[in-house]
């Protein structure tokens, strides 16, 4: 039976404890070896979340009582684009933390990141995590360089109050891309609400616009071997552009806001003024503790696919540790990232413990998104904190029947400079917004150029 990952951390410091003793005894010198760890941990709840933030405390506690020589010292640093490569390269920040998956592979071509391949090979809970998750945080080497902590795809969110109240049947699924500008164009028509939110700004337009891509069967970026091309001006990118160039000009059902990000149209979906937003499948958690969604009126379907579509978008967030973190360090992250976020899936007695713990504090339980693990384990995860379920999950069923689905394919995000791919994307949708004779063939062809430079110095600079 292999040992609880809760345990390996400490037993892993006492054994580089052992050693450091030993080396000092033979070496005559009179210094004293560490036997205690203090690990900094990037992600601790802000002080007005107060539920987050109990089940933070509640976690350390107990975390640090079973690993006694190991302290927790939270941060509430954040993955922060515009300051985080700056910080890593300084060494300010927190020795763990989380950072989206979009940034994985440059912070591995700049040998930033940890090699936590031998803990995929020992530790239990990290071999049950899916391949399409696990997938992305792995090197062009095979070797792991992080801890997928949360995953998801991109999605249809509907408002199922504005749904009713538009005379639509909230339970039937949005099959056809055909059937979401429907859906759009009644809401609009029957009720005071936007039938469709579009995310524009902050890289999030560029974004869905990549995912409604893939959806119609094209890639923002190609990728062979280790060589990664740039592919904006790719035939369903331009189909997509043109589909919601329609729907903005044509059926004008996407509101009077045009520059959007989830800061401002989360809000907005959460008090009915949209019908649908296309975005994350975890968004459940900040729409309905962040802002006052009911989670009643919260519903959840799959990207349509069209013929030849290439499956949805996926993400997430990844536990990284620091290129530069001790060894006794790296055991402690990686101890204490399958405690805080894994253990629950092969500890069922953990599991409905800490759901009681989350629920009791008003946190979400089940976490809303693509599930982390295979569909027989989560199954037994849901039955082992069934009396602490408190998101109707009965509203969330279509989406988690596909994505359950062995036929249910997760696209991964691109790998070579994700984030400026999206923000030239936001450019080309803001342009297409705001003037109905848009020239999208030039929009995407300057775009294409833009990226083919960025890309390419990427790789070269790596």
């Amino acid at each position: 039976m292999s040992r609880h990952p809760r345990r390996v951390a400490a037993e892993l410091i006492a054994a580089l404890t052992a050693s450091a003793l030993l080396l000092t005894a033979c070496g005559g010198s009179s210094g004293e070896a560490a036997g205690e760890v203090t690990l900094t941990v990037g992600g601790k709840p802000q002080a007005t979340d107060e539920a987050a933030l109990a089940v933070w405390d509640q976690k350390v506690a107990q975390f640090e009582k079973e690993n006694p020589d190991i302290t927790i010292e939270g941060s509430e640093v954040v993955y922060d684009p515009q300051t985080f490569a700056a910080q890593l390269a300084g060494r300010t920040l927190p020795v763990v933390m989380g950072v989206p998956v979009t940034e994985i592979q440059s912070l591995i071509n700049r040998e930033q990141l940890k090699d936590v391949s031998s803990y995929y090979a020992s530790e239990a809970v990290l071999k049950e995590l899916n391949e399409s998750v696990t997938a992305n945080v792995q090197g062009p080497d095979g070797a792991y360089y992080g801890v997928p902590v949360s995953a998801f795809t991109l999605a249809v969110l509907v408002n199922r109050d504005v749904f009713e109240e538009a005379g639509l049947d909230p339970d039937q699924p949005l099959e056809s891309w055909d059937d979401i500008a429907a859906a759009a164009s009644t809401i609009t028509e029957k009720t005071d609400a936007s039938g469709l939110g579009q995310l524009t700004t902050s890289n999030q337009g560029g974004w869905t616009l990549a995912a409604t891509s893939a959806a119609f069967g094209g890639l923002v970026e190609e990728t062979s071997g280790e060589e990664t091309t740039a592919n904006l001006d790719n035939d369903a990118t331009k189909a997509a552009l043109e589909y919601l160039s329609d729907l903005r000009w044509d059926k004008d059902v996407l509101g009077s806001n045009f520059l959007l990000d989830f800061d401002s149209a989360g809000p907005a979906f959460a008090s009915g003024k949209y019908g649908m937003l296309v975005g994350a499948s975890e968004w459940y958690n900040p729409l309905v503790r962040n802002f006052g969604m009911d989670p009643e009126s919260y519903g959840l379907f799959p990207l349509p696919q069209k013929d030849g579509g290439l499956g949805s978008l996926g993400g997430g967030s990844v536990s990284v540790i620091r290129a530069d973190a001790t060894d006794a360090e790296t055991a402690a992250g990686v101890a204490w990232t399958n405690f805080y976020y894994l253990d629950r899936f092969s500890d069922l007695d953990f599991a409905a413990e800490e759901a009681a713990g989350m629920a009791k504090d008003g946190g979400t339980v089940p976490r809303v998104g693509l599930p982390l693990v295979a569909p027989e384990t989560y199954a037994a995860y849901l039955d082992a904190i069934k009396p602490s379920i408190n998101v109707p999950l009965q509203n969330l069923e279509t989406y988690y029947a596909a994505a359950q689905s062995p036929d249910f394919a997760v696209v991964t995000e691109p790998r070579t400079e994700a984030q400026q791919i999206y923000g030239l994307l936001d450019t080309v949708l803001q342009a297409v917004f705001t003037d109905e004779n848009a020239d999208i063939d030039g929009l995407l062809g300057q775009a294409q150029s833009q990226a083919e430079t960025i890309v390419a110095d990427a790789q070269t600079n790596s």
